[in-house]
């Protein structure tokens, strides 16, 4: 039987994902067909499905592996700080001992082995001993890399995150399955979520043959295979409960003399999967089970469903993709956010096509090193069609998510693009690409993306980099001038959420910025650069609150005590911008816009260059 799933929402439109990334690791892709909003696939490829499935998150998961990458790293750093031999094998003796202390529940005479070469490489002290640390560091890495160790350790590693993140104790992911080999895991996880499929599809094809002798053969076959599997205890009753209720009422259609066309009769009646709208009769409730960042648990929660019914019915293949969903997930890891948790399972959402939904998650796990993988993102599809970029654009939805189920907390970003938005991007990467600072850069996608005001991250900076700018050092910082194409960024995208109808006018940010770059010349001039910082914080403090009374006071006194050299090398005494007048009014250019503009030449870089017009127009 052929099964189709259809694009969905963004959850099992990620399922769809992981489904063909689990395939494409155990080269079987080629046996699903990808169509603009379906994909398809004969039911016989379910039958090996465990392999392939467990083939993708022992590949993802290797423990031997990242603990090979970890010791690479370390020793790296141990050659070219040679100094640090102490430090460096004490990491990695911590890192090996960590998965030693698992190895031990399970097998002594390895644990004894692997302890004595890990306390052996925690007594070098000396970096003349390096070849016998890389050594001893390897047979380490040889002895985890024992399949049934590292088989162990791997699966451990895998039922931790993704259990917690995704599904809660639900299948082998229960600590009553903890004993479990990789077989055994493969076992459970066929008949939870296989095995119903297979023998429902097998169903239909005996339906459409129309012969019911051979229909009802097969149901008796199946009937007491079942029986004997659960007698047995290789099948739990609960996993074939469905499937075996509606073998059996067909079986009692038989007897009762009835037809085929009874039999569908039958099969179209029964309940409906809620969330496909297409699979009947194998279904359950949807829990949280199921998809612990969406599903709830039904007996906690019933403001969540109309009217209090507590049942949405899921059918078995939508909970087989939602089971893919790890796979069709990136894990980024954003650098740039340090006050809060910065690692997210993260999702690109399309409503377009199959392939344009598979290329674009392909496109963000490539770039999930990157400071921030979704502007990569957003820069490749403007590359590739600048004509058919913003649509594309439009028509996407980042999703971010951080469940628990063990701290029962659950934190999920969802960040779309508005209109004006992707005509921002679209239109005004130049700018964004020409800001030095790829933190900063990166967090200004972040915070646009999620609609939120760039003053704030302007404020911070600032704070953070007054003194470091103001500073005789040398080391790197953010600049103010990138800071200052942070505020024309603000005022660009603010003049394209107004419709673009406001052209920005760069020029008076510029004429503000060289103002307070005057300022700071005629300060230095003096020997009172000491009072620039003092000037610099109290006015982020009224540009914070909005304090434009305080700010021109402050302003003013800053021209009337300051002088300005002329082309004849002349002092002349300095007139405030009419520019400032917008303070006031507002009508060009936004209080916040004009006061940070202000600050960053107030603050402007020793080592800046002058020449810094061009910069701009390039960056526009």
């Amino acid at each position: 039987m052929k099964l189709r799933v259809y694009m969905n929402d963004w959850s099992i439109n990620m399922g769809i994902i992981g489904f063909l990334n689990i395939l494409k690791q155990s080269n079987m892709e080629y046996k699903v067909v990808k169509k603009d909003n379906y994909i398809e696939f004969d039911s016989k490829l379910l039958e090996n499905f465990q392999n392939y499935y467990f083939d993708y998150f022992m590949t993802e998961y290797d423990v031997s592996e990242r603990l090979k990458n970890n010791i690479k790293y370390n020793l790296s750093y141990l050659k070219n700080n040679q100094d640090k031999v102490k430090d460096v094998t004490k990491r990695i003796k911590e890192s090996i001992k960590y998965q030693g202390d698992k190895v031990k529940k399970f097998d002594d005479e390895k644990f004894k082995l692997l302890k004595e070469k890990y306390d052996a490489i925690g007594n070098i002290k000396n970096f003349d001993q390096f070849e016998e640390i890389e050594k001893l560091c390897n047979e380490c890495i040889d002895i985890l890399k024992i399949s049934h160790i590292n088989e162990k350790l791997t699966a451990n590693l895998y039922k931790y995150v993704v259990g917690d993140n995704y599904f809660g104790q639900v299948s082998f992911f229960n600590v009553a399955k903890s004993s479990l080999d990789l077989e055994g895991l493969k076992r459970v996880m066929f008949n939870d979520y296989l095995l119903s499929i297979i023998y429902y599809c097998k169903l239909q094809d005996y339906i459409e043959a129309n012969d019911e002798n051979s229909l009802k053969d097969w149901i008796e076959k199946s009937l007491q295979y079942f029986s004997d599997e659960v007698k047995a205890k290789t099948i739990s009753k609960n996993s074939i409960k469905t499937i075996e209720k509606i073998l059996k009422e067909i079986n009692k259609l038989i007897k009762k003399k009835k037809n085929i066309d009874d039999i569908k009769d039958y099969l179209g009646n029964l309940d409906n999967c809620q969330m496909c709208g297409d699979m009947k009769g194998l279904v359950d409730n949807y829990t949280e089970s199921d998809f612990v960042p969406l599903a709830v648990s039904a007996d906690n929660s019933r403001n969540m469903y109309w009217n209090m019914e507590m049942n949405f019915d899921i059918c078995d293949l939508c909970k087989l993709m939602l089971f893919c969903t790890p796979a069709g997930a990136i894990l980024v890891r954003k650098k740039y956010i340090t006050n809060e948790e910065n690692e997210f399972y993260s999702f690109v959402n399309m409503d377009t096509s199959i392939q344009e939904l598979y290329n674009a998650n392909s496109n963000l796990r490539n770039n999930r090193d990157k400071e921030n993988p979704f502007k990569e993102l957003i820069v490749n599809i403007i590359d590739e069609n600048k004509e058919k970029s913003r649509w594309q654009l439009e028509n996407i939805l980042f999703v971010e998510f951080k469940a628990s189920v063990d701290a029962k907390r659950c934190k999920m970003n969802y960040l779309n693009m508005p209109t004006y938005l992707a005509k921002f991007l679209s239109k005004e990467t130049k700018i964004l690409n020409s800001i030095k600072d790829r933190s900063l850069s990166a967090s200004i996608i972040d915070i646009i993306l999620k609609e939120k005001d760039l003053k704030y991250l302007i404020n911070d900076k600032f704070r953070e980099e007054i003194p470091n700018i103001l500073s005789s050092s040398k080391e790197f910082h953010t600049s103010s001038y990138d800071i200052f194409k942070t505020v024309m960024i603000r005022h660009i995208l603010s003049c394209y959420k107004k419709g673009g109808t406001e052209k920005m006018d760069d020029k008076k940010l510029k004429v503000i910025r060289y103002a307070g770059r005057d300022i700071r010349d005629y300060h230095v001039y003096n020997n009172s650069e000491n009072k620039l910082e003092g000037i610099a914080y109290r006015l982020l403090n009224t540009a914070k609150v909005r304090n434009k009374k305080d700010f021109m006071d402050i302003v003013l006194r800053l021209f009337m005590s300051s002088k300005k050299k002329g082309q004849d090398d002349k002092w002349y005494s300095m007139s405030v911008p009419m520019v400032f007048l917008d303070v006031t009014t507002e009508k060009d250019l936004d209080f916040e816009s004009i006061a940070y503009a202000f600050i960053s030449g107030l603050i402007s870089d020793k080592y800046e260059p002058k020449n810094d017009e061009q910069t701009t127009e390039e960056g526009k």
